[in-house]
């Protein structure tokens, strides 16, 4: 599956990793395709991460990273979209298959280019010209379309997560006004999440970071505890009462691939994460060798996970339960199994304090890239908000826009839409960009055929990421058959078409804020200074989200 050329302490020696484990985006001259400063000391990258990181800490990484919300609010989307368990879970397989090609792939580019930086780096360095235009449109995705989108739809899966432990199901609920209102109480408990988060961010980066990793720690336990039930459930040890789901296995299947591709959008959002330990490699020992120990590790354990708590959900809940309880599934298994106190409050409790601690996370980061961005001139109201607070020393007007954005995305969506809508909107740039550092991946192979590459993946395994990620993107805009579509009100393609735009939307923005100023600046210096002035400025936009706490480079 990999390609190893050299053995990999030979790579550990300086001599041999002067365009990877020493050099970083910032020392090469990318429009001259050459190295202008000597490689430092491998064991640090120029960030001044220090490489403490083993491989069993980048797998426990990567697990953490790829365990979101997702797992606990997104199976009934896939299942509702697949129309029988049978093909929910092959779409489940699917988006194994894609995250191990994608995490491989990964794998070469950062063996090639082992510093901090990730999709950021990757972009820059492959496609030169437009000077830095990816890299700037996929930061400029991060602020304001991908992290306050995925922090949203998150904030709603909290919401309503506590609606379900203070009411049980929504079908259940006879008090007239919750039950007329549900959409919206669920929005007004989201909003006291982001705020909350919002002042918590803005009070103390400590208490910040507590909360992300205790929170964490409730959302790993809760994901062992629905899979390892399912296993006792499915081998017929208890008296619990099984669905048919299962053993209908692919009956009722839908064959409409615009369902498809969006029950493949967020059995992938579950995934997402897969790539985030590349934004850390600066902390990573030997990441040549280390990096595919993790990214297999990690994301074959995580896929065993996943298929079991399907399994588990699929044996114990009915298609009418998915299509009533959508994000809420994890609740209503829990009400089936364990009963009205333990499985209709605590758990659906402990999903929801998880789905805080992603929200928590999602706002720590994208304040730090919007902090970056502003001090680099990259934002409107650049100096404003490249201002710390002088009192608690926190991106406090980075946090506020951040919170603004979320507030938007929350609030935007008709009744009954928001967490579909925000995880396709911002699904359709996140992948699009995935997509695209795999197809500079493959241009490399071709511009740059002796670089080295300790390791190499075959050239099919980019190749299905690549066509997995155009069905993706050309699919949600294919009209659903008459049969599945349902009248909501809402244009099928229009949350894909607005991650799209976003894209776009970047465009002139880069031109007036990047392009302009940069050839302005050109114009008194050397090409290659105003190069490498560039690149360090770019390549610090997600540089600088990792110096605080790597398990903050997020899972949605």
């Amino acid at each position: 599956m990999l390609n190893n050329e050299k053995d990999a302490d030979e790579y550990e020696r300086p001599e041999a990793i002067a365009l990877s484990d020493g050099a970083s985006v910032k020392s090469v001259g990318f429009a001259h395709g050459s190295v202008d400063s000597p490689a430092p000391d491998p064991t640090d990258d120029d960030t001044g991460l220090v490489r403490t990181m083993g491989p069993w800490s980048g797998i426990a990484l990567v697990c953490g990273l790829m365990v979101g919300s997702g797992i606990f609010s997104t199976p009934a989307t896939v299942l509702v979209h697949a129309g029988s368990a049978g093909m929910a879970m092959v779409i489940w397989g699917i988006g194994a298959l894609v995250t191990l090609c994608g995490a491989l792939s990964y794998t070469e580019l950062g063996s090639m280019l082992p510093q901090s930086g990730g999709e950021q780096a990757y972009l820059d360095y492959a496609f030169r010209k437009p000077r830095a235009l990816l890299a700037f449109l996929f930061c400029f995705c991060m602020i304001v379309c991908i992290r306050p989108g995925s922090a949203a739809a998150n904030s709603t899966v909290f919401g309503k997560y506590i609606l379900y432990a203070a009411y049980g199901p929504r079908s259940d609920i006879t008090n007239t006004y919750i039950a007329d209102n549900f959409d919206w109480l669920a929005r007004a408990l989201a909003i006291l999440c982001l705020s909350s988060i919002a002042i918590l961010n803005c009070l103390s980066v400590k208490w910040s970071l507590w909360v992300h990793n205790t929170l964490t720690w409730i959302k790993l336990l809760t994901l062992l505890l629905i899979s390892i039930t399912g296993l006792v459930i499915v081998s017929g040890v208890t008296n619990v009462q099984r669905s048919s789901l299962l053993s209908e296995g692919f009956q009722h299947t839908s064959g409409d691939l615009n369902y498809t591709a969006k029950g493949l959008f967020a059995a992938l959002w579950a995934y997402d994460g897969w790539n985030n330990l590349n934004y850390s490699l600066g902390e990573l020992k030997r990441p040549r060798r280390n990096l595919p120990i993790c990214v297999v590790g990690g994301v074959s354990l995580i896929t065993v996970l996943y298929l079991l708590t399907n399994v588990a959900y699929f044996s114990v809940i009915s298609m009418a339960d998915a299509e009533d309880a959508r994000e809420v599934l994890a609740g209503r298994w829990g009400d089936l199994v364990f009963g009205t106190t333990f499985g209709r409050i605590v758990i659906p409790l402990a999903i929801a304090v998880s789905c805080l601690g992603s929200v928590s996370a999602m706002t720590f980061t994208v304040a730090r890239i919007i902090l970056v961005a502003a001090q680099n001139q990259y934002m409107p109201f650049s100096d404003r908000l490249a201002q710390l607070h002088p009192r608690f020393k926190t991106p406090m007007y980075c946090v506020v826009i951040q919170w603004v954005l979320a507030m938007i995305y929350l609030l935007a969506p008709p009744p009954g839409e928001v967490f579909e809508f925000l995880v396709d909107m911002q699904s359709y740039p996140t992948w699009l960009f995935y997509g695209l550092s795999l197809v500079g991946l493959i241009w490399l192979r071709r511009r740059e055929p002796l670089m080295e590459r300790p390791f190499k993946v075959w050239l099919l395994m980019p190749a299905i990421f690549i066509l997995a990620t155009a069905f993706l993107c050309i699919f949600p805009f294919v009209p659903p058959s008459a049969a599945d579509a349902s009248d909501t009100g809402v244009p099928y393609f229009l949350s894909s078409l607005l991650g799209a735009l976003y894209v776009l939307l970047g465009i002139p923005v880069w031109y007036f804020l990047v392009y302009k100023k940069n050839r302005s600046s050109t114009e008194s210096s050397s090409d290659l200074a105003s190069d490498k002035s560039y690149d360090a400025a770019i390549t610090k936009l997600v540089d600088d989200t990792n110096k605080e706490d790597p398990m903050l480079v997020v899972k949605e």
